[in-house]
């Protein structure tokens, strides 16, 4: 009876509203005035559910619906009307989507505090393990929603790196190599922030999701939500009871398909953050934890400054393939002859004396001999060809090789599936590598031959 009354309550308060409005359409205003009339977030949240809307999820739009006493409970419900929405039946899943991801936004924080976000600064503990060992790093990153980046890492190798892009310019400093940032990991860079929560909530009207049924992780069987919306595709794996996000997964520009499992979930300046991250991507995983976590700091312009210096173009490659083939280098050439006399003489005597005259015999034995010798003049040099087929991100692939002439060379074969930075000279290609102590170097590589993959 008590359902049948309040259903009918809100038809009722629905059908006055309407009628205020020639379009019948919700808007912010009609919410705030529900709200500072008294009425409750129940009715107001039915109404919504069930009312044509038109609603402005500005930031700013907002935080004025907030600062004029409107629950987060009906916020909630704004944002997930305002989601976009087709009347088809083969819609239904969509509107379903749009449900789960407006609880799984609502498990890190509110709609005002998600529309605040403007920047954050994270310090991170990181440990990147591959086929051929394992590094640790320390790393901080500045996001400036929603297009400008600037991260340090110093690796346990030595190897400091600094990543900066805005819309006007980008480029990296990795060791010795200066270079802008290469095409697909800049896209990846940029698709890294579009997947952030804080930035979905914010732009929520380009985004649409659809339920994908259940995948079991560990003990929960997640709902899966794919979201596509500026350029980016990525399936989220949300718990049911709680609306936390256990894993992403997507395809990145450089890396290829990424999974993301998310653990250790804390309160920082009143949204939710995961303090763990397990990635696994292009046959490596990267364990982090988050070590400091900053909503909105104050954020120093020098960051953002233009290099000092022009760039060189970036290459990276992935190397599909590497020879070592050893082979000999022999100079000069001939045979040379030597002979020498060896042995001694044995000389044996005796004698007497009569008088004023002495008298004896001697004899000597000859114990001698010629040795002969021969000998090659030439001298052999031992050389290793280390070549490899590389697919760079110019669109081509290459054949490069070097030659490893002497112990101390910077030759070096490249381990298939690994990727490398690298940059264009006269001679060839610099290539960045780590040798097997973990010190960064550089080798220059010949071009052998090219062929375009476009």
């Amino acid at each position: 009876m008590k359902k049948t009354l309040f259903l009918a309550l809100s038809l009722i308060l629905s059908a006055t509203l309407f009628a205020q409005d020639e379009h019948g359409i919700l808007t912010n205003a009609d919410v705030l005035n529900m709200a500072k009339s008294g009425m409750s977030e129940k009715t107001i949240v039915l109404l919504i559910q069930q009312s044509p809307a038109k609603f402005d999820m500005s930031p700013d739009a907002l935080i004025e619906l907030k600062k004029g006493g409107v629950s987060d409970e009906v916020l909630n419900a704004m944002v997930l009307a305002a989601a976009p929405r087709n009347t088809t039946s083969t819609n239904e899943g969509m509107r379903d989507g749009s449900r789960l991801l407006a609880k799984a936004l609502g498990a890190i924080g509110t709609p005002e505090q998600l529309a605040s976000v403007h920047a954050t600064r994270v310090r991170l503990a990181l440990t990147q393990t591959t086929a051929s060992g394992s590094v640790s790093s320390q790393v901080e990153r500045t996001t400036v929603y929603p297009d400008k980046l600037y991260a340090t890492s110093q690796a346990s190798n030595g190897l400091v790196r600094k990543v900066v892009f805005t819309p006007e310019f980008n480029y990296q400093v990795s060791g010795n190599l200066d270079s802008a940032l290469a095409a697909p990991l800049l896209e990846e860079l940029r698709s890294g922030i579009r997947n952030e929560s804080a930035y979905i909530a914010q732009h929520l009207s380009d985004y649409t999701c659809v339920s994908e049924g259940t995948e079991q992780i560990g003990g929960v069987a997640t709902a899966k939500l794919r979201i596509k919306g500026q350029g980016s595709d990525l399936q989220w794996n949300i718990d049911p009871t709680t609306g936390r996000l256990l894993r992403a997964r997507f395809m990145g520009a450089a890396s290829g398909e990424t999974i993301v499992d998310y653990s250790d979930w804390r309160l920082v300046d009143g949204m939710y953050v995961a303090f763990k991250r397990h990635v696994t991507e292009n046959g490596r995983t990267t364990d982090s934890t988050i070590v400091a976590f900053e909503v909105n700091p104050q954020i120093d312009a020098s960051l953002f400054a233009a290099p000092e210096r022009p760039v060189a173009t970036a290459f990276t490659f992935k190397v599909l393939q590497s020879e070592s083939v050893p082979y000999v280098v022999q100079t000069g050439g001939g045979v040379s002859t030597n002979c020498q006399i060896s042995g001694s003489t044995s000389t044996t005597m005796s004698a007497y004396t009569a008088g004023n005259t002495t008298f004896g015999t001697a004899t000597s034995t000859p114990d001698l001999r010629m040795n002969c010798n021969s000998s090659q003049t030439s001298f052999k040099w031992q050389h290793v060809l280390n070549a490899m087929l590389v697919e760079a991100s110019d669109g081509n692939a290459y054949i490069i090789a070097c030659d490893r002439a002497w112990r101390w060379s910077k030759c070096s074969g490249l381990k298939p599936g690994d990727t490398f930075n690298a940059r264009r000279t006269d001679k060839g290609f610099v290539v960045q590598f780590f040798n097997t102590k973990q010190q960064e170097k550089e080798a220059t590589y010949a071009v052998l031959q090219a062929k375009s993959l476009r």
